[in-house]
């Protein structure tokens, strides 16, 4: 009675199963905790206590003042003056990876051009080679049939030839195989020299990528962070220098307005 200001007794002849709250409100009981409805004939009124209870969500209040002020140290940046020696150093790295970068990629493009131009010698080589044997074999042809003609010829003299003991017109063989070998010769001297050309335009970046593929992909891969380091080791002493002089200035002109 002194925590609730209405008390509601059941009567126990009624059968009752639940006990809803009003609307909006839950009951807070000591063993089950926040529950919407409770179950009469599980529960134990000796034991256990049960009160209603609206439940509020948490609601903080901020000033107005202090709403501007948290966004406005969300969207503020502070702007920094830029160091040179930093922008010169990323400019500097930025360039030297561009060009290992760009190096590497000429040296593979030129690369593969030759190896397609080299696929393509060394199939026009094989064609040359077939036809070359080819002509050949239609050279052997041609003198067998021709050396046949002749015994022909001669067993059937005394009928006029063997065209006329046949009672046909006679054929005659056209050779054509210089015109085939000319072909051929002029095909190989043109390899030839587009293989020469192409030994001669290659220079010794290119030779050395050639001959060792794996060490040359390796060196171009890291050839950016090579060229930044030389760049650090030239001209690190220097900066070091001018930075050391810049702090003992400011360092004397310190001591000065402290002395004063």
């Amino acid at each position: 009675n002194l925590i609730c200001s209405e008390t509601i007794i059941l009567n126990k002849k009624e059968s009752y199963k639940w006990v809803i709250p009003p609307v909006k409100t839950l009951w807070i009981c000591r063993k089950i905790g926040v529950t919407p409805c409770l179950y009469l004939p599980k529960f134990d009124p000796l034991s256990d206590l049960c009160v209603q209870a609206i439940v509020v969500p948490r609601v903080i209040y901020h000033p107005e003042k202090e709403v501007y002020r948290f966004y406005e140290e969300q969207t503020h940046r502070q702007k920094r003056e830029v160091v040179t020696i930093t922008l010169s150093m990323l400019l500097g790295l930025g360039v030297a990876t561009g060009i290992g970068t760009g190096t590497a990629a000429i040296i593979k493009t030129n690369q593969r051009y030759d190896q397609l131009q080299e696929i393509i010698d060394e199939d026009l080589q094989k064609t040359e080679l077939a036809i070359s044997n080819l002509e050949k074999s239609l050279s052997s042809l041609a003198e067998m049939v021709l050396q046949n003609r002749r015994g022909l010829d001669v067993i059937f003299m005394k009928e006029g030839g063997l065209c006329a003991a046949l009672r046909e017109e006679c054929c005659f063989y056209a050779d054509h195989m210089g015109v085939m070998r000319d072909s051929m010769t002029e095909l190989r001297k043109r390899l030839s020299q587009r293989k020469k050309d192409r030994a001669s335009r290659q220079n010794w970046l290119e030779a050395w990528y050639n001959s060792t593929p794996w060490l040359a992909s390796l060196v171009t891969s890291f050839m950016g962070q090579i060229i930044v380091l030389i760049l650090i080791l030239m001209c690190g002493p220097c900066i070091l220098n001018k930075l050391t002089a810049f702090i003992e200035t400011r360092l004397q002109k310190f001591n000065v307005l402290m002395i004063e």
